[in-house]
Protein backbone atom coordinates (compact mmCIF):
# COMPACT_ATOMS: atom_id res chain seq x y z
CA UNK A 1 0.00 0.00 0.00
CA UNK A 2 1.43 3.72 -1.12
CA UNK A 3 -0.31 5.45 1.63
CA UNK A 4 -2.23 5.24 4.93
CA UNK A 5 -4.01 8.80 4.24
CA UNK A 6 -6.55 9.34 6.87
CA UNK A 7 -9.60 11.36 5.94
CA UNK A 8 -11.62 13.14 8.52
CA UNK A 9 -15.72 12.61 8.63
CA UNK A 10 -17.55 15.11 10.86
CA UNK A 11 -20.26 13.40 11.78
CA UNK A 12 -22.30 16.86 12.22
CA UNK A 13 -21.68 18.06 9.33
CA UNK A 14 -22.13 15.67 6.02
CA UNK A 15 -20.15 16.56 2.94
CA UNK A 16 -21.17 14.84 0.18
CA UNK A 17 -18.30 15.83 -1.91
CA UNK A 18 -16.09 13.70 0.41
CA UNK A 19 -17.86 10.92 0.55
CA UNK A 20 -17.86 11.06 -3.66
CA UNK A 21 -14.29 11.22 -2.95
CA UNK A 22 -14.42 7.92 -0.75
CA UNK A 23 -16.16 5.94 -2.81
CA UNK A 24 -13.81 6.37 -6.11
CA UNK A 25 -11.10 5.83 -3.91
CA UNK A 26 -12.36 2.79 -2.61
CA UNK A 27 -13.50 1.14 -5.74
CA UNK A 28 -10.14 2.20 -7.36
CA UNK A 29 -7.70 1.12 -4.83
CA UNK A 30 -9.92 -1.40 -2.81
CA UNK A 31 -9.10 0.62 0.87
CA UNK A 32 -9.70 3.91 2.58
CA UNK A 33 -9.14 5.23 5.78
CA UNK A 34 -11.34 7.72 7.73
CA UNK A 35 -11.42 8.80 11.12
CA UNK A 36 -14.95 9.67 12.41
CA UNK A 37 -15.25 13.01 14.70
CA UNK A 38 -18.12 14.62 16.67
CA UNK A 39 -20.29 11.19 16.72
CA UNK A 40 -23.80 12.17 18.17
CA UNK A 41 -24.56 10.88 21.26
CA UNK A 42 -21.05 9.02 21.23
CA UNK A 43 -22.99 6.48 18.88
CA UNK A 44 -20.16 3.96 17.01
CA UNK A 45 -22.35 1.84 15.89
CA UNK A 46 -24.77 4.48 14.05
CA UNK A 47 -21.21 6.36 12.86
CA UNK A 48 -19.90 3.45 11.00
CA UNK A 49 -23.36 2.13 9.42
CA UNK A 50 -23.92 5.89 8.54
CA UNK A 51 -20.28 6.55 6.52
CA UNK A 52 -21.25 2.99 4.86
CA UNK A 53 -24.62 4.51 3.68
CA UNK A 54 -22.94 7.64 2.78
CA UNK A 55 -20.92 6.48 0.12
CA UNK A 56 -23.40 4.00 -1.65
CA UNK A 57 -23.20 0.98 0.32
CA UNK A 58 -25.80 -1.52 1.62
CA UNK A 59 -25.23 -3.31 4.31
CA UNK A 60 -25.21 -7.10 4.10
CA UNK A 61 -26.89 -9.43 7.46
CA UNK A 62 -24.36 -11.82 8.91
CA UNK A 63 -27.10 -14.80 9.47
CA UNK A 64 -30.97 -14.67 9.12
CA UNK A 65 -32.07 -11.74 10.88
CA UNK A 66 -32.07 -9.04 8.64
CA UNK A 67 -30.99 -6.72 11.27
CA UNK A 68 -28.04 -8.69 11.98
CA UNK A 69 -25.59 -5.67 10.33
CA UNK A 70 -22.80 -5.22 12.87
CA UNK A 71 -20.70 -8.32 14.39
CA UNK A 72 -19.01 -6.81 17.15
CA UNK A 73 -15.57 -8.27 17.82
CA UNK A 74 -13.67 -8.66 21.27
CA UNK A 75 -12.06 -11.12 23.54
CA UNK A 76 -14.91 -12.85 25.20
CA UNK A 77 -12.61 -16.05 26.28
CA UNK A 78 -8.50 -16.59 26.52
CA UNK A 79 -7.58 -18.89 23.77
CA UNK A 80 -6.53 -22.48 25.32
CA UNK A 81 -6.67 -26.14 23.92
CA UNK A 82 -10.03 -26.38 24.85
CA UNK A 83 -11.68 -23.26 23.51
CA UNK A 84 -14.57 -24.11 21.79
CA UNK A 85 -15.32 -20.07 20.56
CA UNK A 86 -14.44 -19.21 17.11
CA UNK A 87 -10.85 -17.77 16.56
CA UNK A 88 -11.95 -14.16 16.35
CA UNK A 89 -13.99 -14.24 19.81
CA UNK A 90 -10.45 -15.01 21.45
CA UNK A 91 -7.23 -13.08 21.76
CA UNK A 92 -5.31 -15.37 19.52
CA UNK A 93 -3.84 -14.46 16.04
CA UNK A 94 -6.01 -14.38 12.84
CA UNK A 95 -3.77 -16.00 10.14
CA UNK A 96 -4.98 -14.06 6.70
CA UNK A 97 -8.60 -14.54 4.89
CA UNK A 98 -11.73 -13.45 3.19
CA UNK A 99 -14.78 -12.39 5.01
CA UNK A 100 -17.88 -14.41 4.29
CA UNK A 101 -15.82 -17.56 2.68
CA UNK A 102 -18.39 -20.05 3.17
CA UNK A 103 -21.06 -17.96 0.84
CA UNK A 104 -21.11 -18.15 -3.12
CA UNK A 105 -21.30 -14.75 -3.27
CA UNK A 106 -19.58 -13.45 -0.15
CA UNK A 107 -19.75 -9.00 0.20
CA UNK A 108 -17.54 -7.52 -1.94
CA UNK A 109 -16.23 -5.27 1.11
CA UNK A 110 -15.59 -4.76 4.68
CA UNK A 111 -15.62 -1.91 7.09
CA UNK A 112 -13.72 -2.71 10.76
CA UNK A 113 -14.48 0.57 12.63
CA UNK A 114 -12.55 0.81 15.78
CA UNK A 115 -14.43 1.68 18.60
CA UNK A 116 -11.53 0.79 21.35
CA UNK A 117 -8.00 -0.13 20.08
CA UNK A 118 -5.50 -2.26 21.43
CA UNK A 119 -3.20 -0.28 23.61
CA UNK A 120 -0.07 -2.39 23.37
CA UNK A 121 2.89 -1.56 21.04
CA UNK A 122 2.26 -4.21 18.86
CA UNK A 123 -1.73 -6.37 20.00
CA UNK A 124 -4.04 -6.72 17.96
CA UNK A 125 -3.09 -5.54 14.86
CA UNK A 126 -5.05 -5.44 11.68
CA UNK A 127 -3.16 -6.02 8.84
CA UNK A 128 -3.87 -6.94 4.92
CA UNK A 129 -2.10 -8.76 2.15
CA UNK A 130 -2.90 -8.13 -1.80
CA UNK A 131 -4.60 -10.77 -2.97
CA UNK A 132 -2.56 -10.95 -5.95
CA UNK A 133 0.42 -11.27 -4.45
CA UNK A 134 -0.25 -14.46 -3.16
CA UNK A 135 -1.82 -16.09 -6.31
CA UNK A 136 0.98 -14.70 -8.38
CA UNK A 137 3.25 -17.16 -5.88
CA UNK A 138 0.81 -20.06 -7.03
CA UNK A 139 2.53 -22.52 -9.56
CA UNK A 140 0.59 -23.13 -12.48
CA UNK A 141 -0.42 -26.69 -11.69
CA UNK A 142 -2.03 -25.47 -7.74
CA UNK A 143 -3.57 -22.08 -10.17
CA UNK A 144 -5.72 -24.85 -11.97
CA UNK A 145 -6.51 -27.22 -8.96
CA UNK A 146 -7.85 -23.66 -6.99
CA UNK A 147 -9.52 -22.82 -10.16
CA UNK A 148 -11.27 -25.35 -11.63
CA UNK A 149 -11.52 -28.21 -8.53
CA UNK A 150 -14.31 -27.47 -6.03
CA UNK A 151 -13.91 -27.49 -1.76
CA UNK A 152 -15.73 -28.18 0.60
CA UNK A 153 -15.95 -25.07 2.98
CA UNK A 154 -18.03 -25.45 5.94
CA UNK A 155 -19.96 -22.87 7.50
CA UNK A 156 -19.16 -21.49 10.87
CA UNK A 157 -22.35 -21.72 13.56
CA UNK A 158 -22.72 -18.40 13.88
CA UNK A 159 -23.42 -17.22 10.43
CA UNK A 160 -25.81 -20.21 9.01
CA UNK A 161 -28.58 -18.81 6.60
CA UNK A 162 -31.31 -21.33 6.98
CA UNK A 163 -30.00 -25.18 7.18
CA UNK A 164 -26.56 -24.59 4.97
CA UNK A 165 -23.91 -25.74 7.03
CA UNK A 166 -21.17 -26.39 3.96
CA UNK A 167 -20.87 -25.00 0.44
CA UNK A 168 -18.90 -26.47 -2.16
CA UNK A 169 -16.86 -24.59 -4.73
CA UNK A 170 -13.44 -23.13 -6.17
CA UNK A 171 -10.78 -21.42 -4.52
CA UNK A 172 -9.82 -19.05 -6.62
CA UNK A 173 -12.69 -17.03 -8.36
CA UNK A 174 -12.98 -14.87 -11.65
CA UNK A 175 -10.31 -16.70 -13.61
CA UNK A 176 -7.34 -15.98 -11.11
CA UNK A 177 -8.11 -12.82 -10.45
CA UNK A 178 -9.98 -13.27 -6.97
CA UNK A 179 -9.55 -15.63 -3.59
CA UNK A 180 -12.26 -17.58 -1.49
CA UNK A 181 -9.94 -18.46 1.91
CA UNK A 182 -10.55 -18.97 5.25
CA UNK A 183 -7.95 -21.83 6.62
CA UNK A 184 -9.78 -23.50 9.15
CA UNK A 185 -12.87 -23.91 7.87
CA UNK A 186 -12.06 -25.54 4.31
CA UNK A 187 -13.21 -29.29 5.85
CA UNK A 188 -9.64 -31.45 6.49
CA UNK A 189 -11.64 -34.25 6.38
CA UNK A 190 -13.73 -34.53 3.51
CA UNK A 191 -9.93 -33.15 1.94
CA UNK A 192 -8.00 -36.21 3.25
CA UNK A 193 -10.95 -38.40 0.91
CA UNK A 194 -9.70 -36.48 -2.39
CA UNK A 195 -7.05 -36.26 -4.46
CA UNK A 196 -3.50 -36.18 -3.82
CA UNK A 197 -3.33 -33.34 -6.25
CA UNK A 198 -5.77 -31.16 -4.70
CA UNK A 199 -4.51 -31.71 -0.71
CA UNK A 200 -0.82 -30.58 -2.14
CA UNK A 201 -2.98 -27.35 -3.47
CA UNK A 202 -3.90 -26.22 -0.39
CA UNK A 203 -1.20 -26.98 1.26
CA UNK A 204 1.12 -24.75 -0.88
CA UNK A 205 -1.49 -21.70 -0.59
CA UNK A 206 -2.01 -22.49 2.91
CA UNK A 207 2.54 -22.02 3.28
CA UNK A 208 2.24 -19.07 1.18
CA UNK A 209 -0.42 -17.30 3.55
CA UNK A 210 1.29 -18.33 6.80
CA UNK A 211 5.06 -17.33 5.32
CA UNK A 212 4.10 -13.61 6.11
CA UNK A 213 7.70 -12.77 6.25
CA UNK A 214 7.62 -13.43 2.49
CA UNK A 215 4.71 -10.83 1.61
CA UNK A 216 4.63 -7.44 1.58
CA UNK A 217 1.92 -6.89 4.63
CA UNK A 218 0.22 -3.54 4.77
CA UNK A 219 -0.55 -2.66 8.46
CA UNK A 220 -2.25 0.91 9.22
CA UNK A 221 -1.87 2.46 11.57
CA UNK A 222 -5.48 2.58 13.80
CA UNK A 223 -7.21 4.69 16.51
CA UNK A 224 -10.45 4.91 18.59
CA UNK A 225 -13.37 6.30 15.56
CA UNK A 226 -11.05 5.10 12.91
CA UNK A 227 -12.56 2.61 10.20
CA UNK A 228 -10.92 0.84 7.42
CA UNK A 229 -13.11 0.12 4.42
CA UNK A 230 -11.58 -2.94 2.01
CA UNK A 231 -12.31 -4.78 -0.91
CA UNK A 232 -12.80 -8.10 0.51
CA UNK A 233 -11.90 -9.77 -2.76
CA UNK A 234 -8.67 -8.03 -3.40
CA UNK A 235 -7.03 -8.24 0.28
CA UNK A 236 -6.62 -10.58 2.22
CA UNK A 237 -6.73 -9.54 6.10
CA UNK A 238 -5.86 -10.88 9.41
CA UNK A 239 -4.67 -9.57 13.22
CA UNK A 240 -1.86 -9.70 15.42
CA UNK A 241 -2.22 -11.66 18.58
CA UNK A 242 -4.61 -9.33 20.80
CA UNK A 243 -2.86 -8.57 24.01
CA UNK A 244 -5.44 -5.51 24.94
CA UNK A 245 -8.84 -7.71 25.99
CA UNK A 246 -10.68 -4.25 25.93
CA UNK A 247 -9.74 -3.82 22.38
CA UNK A 248 -13.04 -3.92 20.40
CA UNK A 249 -13.61 -3.52 16.91
CA UNK A 250 -17.35 -3.36 15.04
CA UNK A 251 -17.48 -5.42 11.88
CA UNK A 252 -20.04 -4.92 8.76
CA UNK A 253 -20.00 -6.55 5.41
CA UNK A 254 -21.51 -4.49 2.46
CA UNK A 255 -21.82 -3.98 -1.61
CA UNK A 256 -21.94 -0.67 -3.14
CA UNK A 257 -24.64 0.07 -5.09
Amino acid sequence: MESDQCYIIDCGNKNSSLFAQLRKELTTSGYVKVKCENLPNGDCDKACLDVITDIGGICCPYDDDPKSLIWPVKVLELDTPDSKLQAFQLDRELVFHTDCSYEHDAPHFVALYVAQCDRTKDGGKFQMVNTQEVINKLSPTTKRLLRDETYKINVPPDFRKGNLDFISGPILLDGDKYIRYRRDIIDKNHLKEESTEKQAAIAELNSIILGENQLNVFQPKLENNMMVLFDNRRFLHGRTKIKDLERYILRVRFNLT
